[in-house]
């Protein structure tokens, strides 16, 4: 999915909250459009990262074509990581001086805090997997040659007693 149809629902998500915040909604009903709202961040911010990094490579037999263009694509990505810098900000400005002010700063650093510790531990768990994976290949790898060795080895001796014995 393109960053600005991700986009959209981000800012659905925001609206949202900002509603919720404005009607003095519960605080749970508050933190529910929060964590809506943080889920479409991620995700627009994984798509964000497949595009700058590259997605998967395609088949060599595949044919390569891109839907935009590569300006198209880069006022795309630069419009939302602009637009999540404004949210941030403004969600910023709701805990220290908006609906959200009886959390203070505190509550926010705490957020963040937390935000942090989430993305850490997510990254944690995707370089094992990655390192898990790089090792099962190696380890594929190692036994293929070993067990291509030992019967190239099993098999050249059988050739040689098949000699020894047939001109003995």
């Amino acid at each position: 999915m393109d960053p600005i149809t991700i986009l959209a629902a981000v800012t659905a998500a925001f609206n949202g909250v900002k509603k919720a915040v404005e009607l003095g909604r519960e605080v749970s009903d508050v933190y529910s459009q929060l964590s809506s709202w943080a889920g479409h961040v991620g995700t627009l911010q994984d798509a964000i990262r497949g595009i700058e990094e590259g997605e998967k490579k395609p088949s060599i037999w595949k044919k390569i074509t891109f839907e935009k263009s590569e300006t198209a694509e880069a006022f795309d990505i630069y419009a939302a990581k602009q637009k999540l810098i404004e949210m941030e900000k403004e969600i910023r400005h709701m805990f220290l001086y908006g609906d959200l002010n009886h959390l203070g700063m505190d509550g926010y650093n705490e957020f963040r805090t937390m935000r942090q510790q989430v993305r850490d531990k997510r990254n944690k768990i995707f370089r094992e997997q990655k390192e898990a994976r790089e090792k099962f290949i190696d380890d594929i790898k190692l036994y293929s040659i070993v067990g291509v060795s030992c019967l190239t080895g099993i098999l050249g001796l059988w050739f040689a007693i098949d000699l020894i014995f047939k001109y003995a």
